[in-house]
């Protein structure tokens, strides 16, 4: 699931590159991630933490498949046609241009679309057949990136942009059932609304942490562009809607990497919690400062070379330099947090995750509300990483009051000093060429991290111990 995310974001990165540049979308680019603002924040009523709900439901008991599928695509089918209403009615607020109304109604299509597939995916998951969400994911993607920049490479605009965006989800609602139907099973034929009314109060507890969550990630554009144009007009908002999305994007496809590892750690972690708690705290130790000294050179380096990094792929938008060091953090952060939230998982603790979701959740929203009307798509960056650290010490704070307590210091001075001394090379000796920039960053530190002996023998015979004793 996690290497389904990071396809996801790259092609998403990709495709923006392309449509940002004034050659193609140009100005238009702004009201294209706008609309995405728009469906990501009303279509968060779709989720409810359904699609978790229906893997746990079906995991154990396979034969209720059929039934659980209809109601959840019922349930979906319904929220996503209130979402559209909420669109329409938004539209109806804002009173945007003609071309500005089309993008949003065919957005939202398409993202309610694009959750109907997504409970056949979910299917798959509860069946153990990662790789038919890899597939009809993978499809999807290549479709609507490579078509939708052919098509404005040959001049078109973004009428054509979001129908092509529209067909990809149209591609994936049909290759998703038409996999499930025939390789998993079918939706049953018989609506119960008993069996809807179940699901719903069921899915409670799940829709609460999915809410928060998406909530860190969703809403930060939205109230952007909502308070900017409620203060300048809709063209200044959907400017700063796509400075900010610019940078926001690029972190979150690397936010993705440890991502895919925390799904790959999950039942290696559960395995060693149940057989040695001492050999969990060491992996777990080792993993957060391996993942940590990955994270801690790109915040690093991405802050020196933002101008160069931004003035390379989005160069109509120099002003997202800024939201982009804002936001490089993150990575350092997250990259250290990897594992915390399956460590709490493992050990039955997951509405401590929950505690450190809201938390988080509430943060970004007081801080959005404060810093967006003085320093716009900068403080919707600052409100993010704020929101993402408090998230992230909360939780490495129960995983240490209540799993196991870990040495901090062991994870972060070595690293660290590597990496500020790869920043003082960058920075004495700079460099007219982006990717040269990159090498001598990226040598510097590795010479470091070898000096100072990040990685020695005992960290490599722990990691073959842990694997050992979790097979």
């Amino acid at each position: 699931m996690g290497m389904v995310q990071f396809i996801s974001q790259v092609g998403t990165l990709i495709l923006a590159v392309v449509l940002s540049d004034k050659t193609h979308l140009g100005s238009d680019y702004a009201t294209y991630t706008s609309a995405f603002s728009v469906a990501t924040v009303l279509f968060m009523i779709v989720d409810l933490g359904l699609g978790t709900k229906m893997v746990i439901d079906i995991a154990p008991n396979r034969a209720i498949a059929g039934k659980k599928l209809t109601s959840i695509l019922f349930i979906r089918g319904t929220m996503s046609l209130v979402a559209i209403v909420l669109t329409i009615a938004y539209i109806i607020i804002q009173h945007p241009p003609a071309e500005v109304t089309f993008a949003y109604v065919i957005i939202a299509l398409s993202t309610g679309l694009s959750w109907i597939a997504q409970t056949f995916t979910s299917m798959f998951t509860a069946f153990e057949k990662m790789h038919y969400v890899l597939m009809t994911s993978m499809v999807e993607r290549a479709f609507t990136v490579s078509t939708a920049i052919a098509l404005v490479i040959l001049g078109y605009g973004l009428e054509v942009v979001v129908m092509v965006v529209l067909t990809g989800s149209i591609l994936y609602a049909i290759l998703s059932y038409l996999v499930c139907a025939r390789l998993i099973v079918k939706p049953s034929k018989e609506l119960s609304i008993k069996e809807v009314r179940e699901d719903l109060r069921g899915s409670a507890p799940f829709a609460i942490n999915v809410a928060l969550v998406s909530t860190l990630y969703a809403i930060n554009g939205f109230l952007l562009l909502s308070i900017i144009t409620g203060m300048d007009g809709l063209d200044a908002g959907q400017l700063a809607n796509a400075q900010y999305y610019i940078a926001f994007n690029l972190v979150v496809s690397l936010i993705a990497v440890p991502t895919v590892f925390r799904t790959a750690l999950l039942p290696v972690i559960t395995r060693l919690l149940g057989s040695s708690k001492e050999m969990t705290k060491l992996a777990q130790q080792k993993v957060m400062k391996y993942m940590y000294s990955l994270g801690l050179p790109m915040t690093l380096g991405g802050i020196v070379l933002a101008d160069e990094i931004i003035d390379f792929l989005f160069p109509e938008y120099p002003e997202s330099a800024v939201v982009l060091r804002i936001l490089l953090p993150v990575l350092a952060i997250s990259y250290f947090g990897t594992g915390q939230g399956s460590l709490l998982a493992a050990a039955k603790l997951m509405h401590l995750s929950t505690v450190s979701s809201a938390a988080g959740a509430v943060s970004n929203l007081i801080i959005c509300f404060l810093a967006i009307p003085i320093w716009g798509p900068s403080g919707a960056a600052l409100a993010f990483t704020v929101a993402t650290l408090i998230t992230n010490i909360i939780s490495h704070f129960y995983m240490s009051k209540r799993v196991v307590h870990l040495k901090v210091s062991e994870i972060v001075i070595r690293p660290t000093l590597a990496g500020l001394g790869m920043t003082a090379v960058l920075l004495i000796f700079p460099l007219d060429n982006l990717f040269l920039s990159i090498a001598v960053g990226a040598a510097a530190y590795l010479a470091l991290l070898i000096v100072l002996r990040v990685v020695d023998q005992e960290d490599i015979e722990i990691f073959r111990k842990a694997m050992k004793k979790g097979a």
